[in-house]
């Protein structure tokens, strides 16, 4: 993430208030992610570090967003991705480190986007406002 110290001027409009988890096994992203979106306006209301997780925090919280890691332990984020959309209509935006052709498979399942790793702030906020836009349009 860029200057975690600079915090953002003003939350985009669209995502102020908004309801997120994050699902992340890595500890350092799920904390820079967690500290962009709050700085941002969003309210993080879970986290989750492996797939199983995902699905539970998400259908228990039922947030707005949810930001999903592919590579994740125990079930993957694609998978995990799948489950929740069979139960609960919800903004995915897949995270990773993967090539592009995952991208594909992710939108097949459902997720509203893909943004590549690694992910500043400033590629963050303005892709997630983009992503949930398109999301509450369809």
């Amino acid at each position: 993430m860029s200057d975690p110290n600079n915090p953002t001027k003003e939350a985009p409009s669209i995502l102020a208030g908004k309801r997120v988890v994050i699902c992340e096994d890595e500890t350092v992203i799920q904390m820079q992610l967690n500290r962009a979106l709050t700085r941002a306006g969003l309210a993080v209301v879970g986290t989750a570090v492996n797939g199983e997780e995902a699905v539970e925090v998400t259908l228990r919280e039922r947030p707005d967003l949810v930001l999903m890691d592919i590579l994740m332990p125990v079930l993957d984020g694609l998978e995990a991705t799948r489950r929740i959309l069979q139960t609960y209509p919800v903004c995915i935006i897949v995270l990773t480190a993967f090539p592009v052709e995952h991208e594909t498979q992710a939108l097949e399942i459902g997720a509203c986007g893909y943004i590549p790793k690694p992910i500043t702030r400033d590629i963050l906020l303005p892709k997630v406002e983009e992503l949930y836009t398109t999301y509450q349009k369809r």
